[in-house]
């Protein structure tokens, strides 16, 4: 198909092209985060852990959980997301509510930990942090072409943490510690779209980094029957960055998007009595922080920016679990848990790329055999959420012409989950 373009209309014709870039606001569950993580030990029981966590997956709960290793420990997790994500993509009635392909996401985290001394932890892990994106196909109207329209986008991060242990008894009953991770990120950014068997309206594959991230935490054990923690994490922004792309069939240079992983607080309780173990976490993130981004770039010469609307708000998510110890020794945990997303994206200005703007639950179920010295975990988590957006909901389109349109929004998501640890005594 032949292309034709009127050196007149060069700017408008690259602001619509580079606003399909922004299309692409992917996000999962509480905007770029992903709720359903980590590791199968947790996630058996919601996801709840700041208060309880003991193994290097502190990196990811509550720096200050390496307070629980004992000696050298090292951790796996395996996870896979199997995702399809409802939308309004294009204007056009083939592309109205409709299912985005399977998205198989495979995850992990990888972790190890040394207690060096009795009042000091030391640990490192590597996992992707946030992630999200979908994929669609529609008709072209009045023609047998298809269209293909993709995004994924992957926070990576890599954390190196200490726990400060206070010696058992010295200022509370119990053991008190005092965590910090150190947070690396890469992002990646990639979209695509145009006719299925060539996208060549537009091809963009971007990443940045960032080494402004911290989380510290708090945990406070007063013993088997009672524990509480709590951990911030601070905002970051990721400078996504191309030397080139290809947009409307014609090569694009210096194409840069900002990213943001907002601030997050969280708190969390565990109780244990006899076999029964109950946990409970409060997380609060600050995604108003994503209020707008800018998409920059220069196509065929001419510079452009293009602003993105998120207009996303601040939202709690919060995880219950319940564990029962069967065995002799107490050791093969049954678990289940729920999570309860509020409501983040905006009606307004939803993405076909992101999470519905409605609240989202999970049910999760998990098991496992721990021997003291290793232990392994299976967990299953099924969440949803959906919801219907009226014409009248929209934003007028010169508002963001890279949002959404009116029809239904929904996620559906099954998350698959194996770990395996060890803590050996030195």
């Amino acid at each position: 198909m032949r292309v034709s373009f009127d050196r007149r209309r060069w700017p408008l014709s690259l602001g619509v092209g580079l606003a399909l870039l922004l299309g692409s606001s992917a996000a999962s569950a509480a905007g770029f985060d992903t709720p359903i993580l980590y590791t199968a030990r947790h996630q058996g029981m919601g996801g709840a852990a700041i208060a309880y966590v003991d193994d290097p997956s502190a990196a990811f709960h509550n720096p200050a959980g390496l307070q629980g290793v004992r000696g050298l420990a090292f951790l796996g997790d395996a996870t896979v997301l199997l995702a399809h994500v409802t939308g309004s993509p294009a204007s056009t009635a083939s592309a109205s509510g409709i299912q985005s392909q399977l998205i198989v996401a495979p995850l992990f985290l990888a972790g190890a930990a040394y207690r060096i001394q009795s009042w000091l932890t030391a640990g490192i892990a590597v996992f992707p942090a946030a992630s999200g994106g979908a994929e669609y196909e529609y008709a072209v109207p009045d023609s047998e072409i298809y269209q293909t329209n993709s995004t994924t986008i992957v926070f990576y991060e890599a954390t190196p943490l200490i726990s400060l242990n206070v010696p058992e008894d010295m200022l509370l009953p119990g053991r008190l510690s005092f965590g910090f991770g150190y947070r690396a990120t890469l992002a990646t950014f990639e979209r695509e779209q145009g006719e299925r068997e060539n996208p060549r309206a537009l091809n963009l594959d971007l990443s940045g980094n960032d080494f402004k991230g911290f989380r510290a935490g708090m945990q406070y054990r007063a013993g088997k029957w009672f524990s509480i923690g709590a951990v911030y994490r601070n905002k970051i922004e990721v400078n996504t960055r191309a030397d080139d792309a290809t947009v409307l069939g014609m090569p694009a240079t210096h194409v840069e998007l900002p990213f943001i992983l907002p601030a997050q607080f969280g708190a969390g309780i565990r109780s244990d009595y006899d076999r029964l173990g109950v946990a409970f976490d409060a997380v609060y993130s600050f995604q108003s922080q994503n209020e707008r981004t800018v998409l920059s770039g220069t196509v065929a010469g001419m510079p452009a920016a293009i602003p993105n609307v998120f207009d996303w708000r601040d939202a709690f998510t919060l995880r219950f679990g319940f564990e029962f110890r069967l065995g002799p020794s107490e050791e093969l945990p049954i678990r289940v848990g729920y999570v309860y997303d509020e409501t983040v994206s905006s009606r307004a200005y939803p993405s076909a790329f992101a999470t519905p703007p409605s609240p989202t639950r999970t049910f999760t179920l998990g098991g496992g055999y721990d021997t003291g010295t290793w232990e392994l975990n299976l967990a299953l988590a099924l969440r949803s959420g959906s919801t219907e957006v009226d014409p009248e909901e929209i934003a007028p389109p010169q508002t963001c012409p890279t949002c959404g349109f009116s029809g239904e929004y929904a996620i559906t998501t099954t998350g698959l989950y194996l770990d395996f640890s060890t803590d050996i005594e030195l």
